[in-house]
């Protein structure tokens, strides 16, 4: 389903960029599913500007964002978080890498949803525990005693919230470029 010749894919992306003219669009999911780094790609791909909201979050405060929960705390971040969201540029061609904990809050998924095309990137929890172990101390919501359970936790309370996204894209275990080609076709199918 993913795998398509370049002309069908060229096709696929103007037509995309045609349609959605000055609507960015913002990729949701728990942390480890690839928001990041199959944004880039996927505004690559598409002609785009990649804004991701934790790395802003980082420059504007110059403090990485496991430093500002140690210092202010959830509550505080999550301000700043929702900030950043609320000054996403409604008439853009953004691609938009939100934290995973940002489409969560209703306020925030409602603001996203009417800028925006919004992306859930939704992976089982085997796949999320594998990509978090490589940089849990950059992790601020991941200092817990027991990681599995923790996890698993966040996806039944969270999942049900992702759903609001407006396409939800399953990531396995295949190739960034291939998640980026996923998402592209999905978003042609939406449209």
């Amino acid at each position: 389903m993913y795998k398509k010749n370049n002309l069908e894919l060229k096709k696929e992306k103007l037509y995309i960029n045609s349609k959605l003219i000055n609507t960015p669009i913002i990729l949701v999911g728990m942390m480890g599913v690839g928001k990041t780094a199959i944004g880039k790609l996927l505004a690559a791909s598409l002609n785009r500007e990649f804004y991701d909201i934790d790395t802003n979050i980082e420059k504007n405060y110059n403090l990485k964002i496991n430093d500002i929960f140690e210092l202010y705390g959830e509550k505080k971040f999550r301000k700043i978080e929702q900030n950043e969201i609320k000054n996403i540029k409604k008439n853009s061609k953004l691609i938009v890498a939100t934290g995973g904990g940002a489409f969560t809050f209703k306020n925030n998924y409602e603001i996203i949803n009417k800028i925006g095309l919004s992306i859930w990137i939704k992976a089982n929890a085997k796949i999320i525990k594998k990509r978090v172990k490589k940089n849990i101390k950059k992790r601020p919501m991941l200092k817990v005693n027991n990681l599995d359970d923790y996890i698993n936790n966040l996806l039944k309370t969270r999942n049900p919230i992702y759903a609001n996204a407006k396409i939800h894209i399953e990531s396995m275990n295949i190739s960034k470029q291939q998640m980026c080609n996923k998402i592209i076709i999905a978003i042609k199918e939406y449209l």
